[in-house]
């Protein structure tokens, strides 16, 4: 339960900090990527579970995932220039897959 606190905390860190900045599409962006995050880490953590006692590894790796993308939010927030040159690479990245 402390798990899911901690990220719903973050969370709420990643849409506080977009809606400071006045750009609440970033943060649903951010969530949207944990989420994919959370279920490749819950798979992997279900097969490794049948190798190996993987314990509370899962837990850990979500959280470090949900408060590294906080972390971004709120650094993004602070330098905005940072957060230009994250989005250009994205758009770059999106235009090679087309």
């Amino acid at each position: 339960m402390t798990s899911v606190l901690l990220i719903l905390a973050c969370v709420a860190v990643m849409f506080a900090a977009a809606m400071a900045s006045g750009k609440p599409g970033r943060a649903v962006a951010d969530t949207t990527l944990l989420v994919i995050l959370i279920g490749i880490i819950t798979i992997a953590n279900l097969v490794l579970s049948y190798f190996i006692d993987t314990r509370n590894a899962a837990s850990f790796a979500a959280i470090g995932c949900a408060a590294v993308l906080a972390l971004d939010s709120v650094y993004g927030f602070m330098a905005p220039e940072r957060q230009k040159q994250r989005d250009k690479m994205l758009r770059r990245l999106m235009k090679r897959r087309t």
